[in-house]
């Protein structure tokens, strides 16, 4: 599942959860639910901050050593 799916899910349970009717029993599977996707989220946003942060090591590597582009 992606984090935009799950992200969806998400919504889609708030709005569920903000139902008045809803019963005890199916806001405890909801919250559960709940908990599930938020950790693919988490898990998500983990893993795309490691890349950035491998990403702009690799940029400050680059302005540290300018590339020569003196003619001879």
């Amino acid at each position: 599942m992606t984090f935009e799916e799950a992200l969806e899910k998400l919504n889609s349970i708030k709005d569920k959860l903000e139902d008045k009717d809803i019963t005890l029993e199916e806001s405890i599977k909801l919250y559960t639910e709940s908990v599930e996707y938020t950790k693919i989220c988490l898990d998500e946003l983990k893993s795309t901050d490691g890349k950035i942060v491998a990403i702009k090591a690799e940029i400050d590597k680059l302005i540290e050593k300018p590339l020569d582009v003196s003619e001879e």
